[in-house]
């Protein structure tokens, strides 16, 4: 299943104010979030108006952001499964290196950025040629499998629709569970929604 990752050098709870800093610049602020206010179905929600994330603790190094996949094409800023500009913020608020990454593995298809101080310093993107798909572990579709190993990053492959939480609920039968998630007693959800006109909402806790 195609995946889209964050990885920021920073402690979670660092991520989460930083993470609230750039969504509020863009018109958001924190939201509650129950199952009978969850999406159940994919391409239900806007991302022009609700924003979903799952953030990991840091482990080793790096403190994930697993962003929802499914939001509703029509409305969307941007292509992809990563928020770029949410990267370049999250990096340049908290002035740090922040990891990029995207893959659609049955198209044979990735790509990363690195971003330093808000400003990418490192990336690239492979596609796989139909029907020449190398094993040959030196073979440049293998570079980012080579940068995950290198810099230790855990839960490659996980989506925020695979985690299990009483925020969530299942999103059109994907599969949840904790099991072989890397920290996930520490996990937080956090959600947004678009601000509406008048006083700016207080922060949640």
């Amino acid at each position: 299943m195609p995946f889209g990752h964050l990885y920021i050098d920073a402690e979670q709870g660092a991520v989460l104010e930083a993470l609230e800093r750039c969504l509020r610049a863009r018109g958001f602020a924190r939201a509650d979030m129950r199952p009978d206010l969850h999406p159940r179905r994919m391409k239900q929600a806007q991302e022009s108006r609700t924003r979903l994330f799952w953030i990991s603790p840091r482990l080793a190094r790096w403190t994930g952001v697993f962003e929802f996949r499914y939001y509703n094409n029509e409305m969307r800023e941007r292509w992809g499964l990563t928020d770029e500009r949410l990267a370049e913020c999250l990096s340049q608020e908290l002035a740090v290196r922040v990891w990029r990454l995207e893959v659609v593995d049955n198209a044979g298809f990735w790509l990363y950025s690195r971003l330093d101080g808000g400003k990418e310093t490192e990336g690239g993107a492979y596609q796989d040629a139909p029907g020449r798909r190398s094993a040959d572990p030196a073979h440049p579709r293998y570079a980012l499998n080579r940068i995950v190993e290198r810099e230790g990053f855990r839960n490659i492959g996980l989506g925020y629709e695979n985690i299990p939480g009483p925020q969530v609920c299942p999103i059109e039968g994907v599969p949840q569970s904790a099991q072989g998630i890397d920290g996930y007693a520490e996990f937080v959800h956090r959600a947004f929604a678009e601000r509406s006109e008048g006083p700016t909402p207080p922060s949640l806790p």
